[in-house]
């Protein structure tokens, strides 16, 4: 892990709401070192495709599909947005978000995550069942930046 203060290599998890975006921006003015590195992540959450297939609209793989195609050009606008000299490895992974937001954390051994306290599926969500980032603090080792909802 890197010195205190420097983030080299941060993961920022994506659901293309403007909450992540404000995510990614903060990373970016925090992003440090010789070769900072962004890894852009967004998961895709099995249960929505099931759930659309539970209710008639299409099977569960087509959904997956066309979340997977609309999340790379989600993603290309993000990488159109960095400035030069921070490297951008967009990852795009299906499972539990919380849970694929640890791991690739590990996997990546990244300085720190950046990450907005609300995403797209917002208030309601956290009252019910607990935010998403909730949950990556309570089973990640890694230091968290989470943000507040922009306002």
């Amino acid at each position: 892990m890197s010195r205190i203060g420097s983030f080299s290599m941060l993961l920022v998890p994506v659901d293309f709401s403007d909450n992540s975006r404000a995510a990614f921006a903060w990373a970016l003015k925090i992003a440090s070192g010789d070769h900072p590195v962004i890894v852009l992540l967004h998961v895709i959450d099995p249960a929505l495709p099931e759930f659309a297939e539970a209710h008639g609209l299409g099977p569960a793989e087509r959904t997956i599909q066309q979340m997977r195609t609309t999340a790379e050009a989600e993603m290309k606008q993000y990488m159109d947005a960095c400035p030069e000299g921070i490297e951008i490895d967009p990852i795009i992974s299906e499972g539990r978000p919380f849970l694929e937001i640890i791991q690739k954390s590990r996997d990546f051994a990244v300085d720190a995550i950046v990450m907005s306290k609300v995403g797209r599926r917002g208030k309601m969500e956290k009252l019910l069942f607990g935010s998403t980032a909730e949950k990556v603090l309570r089973g990640s080792n890694r230091p968290i930046l989470v943000l507040p909802p922009s306002q």
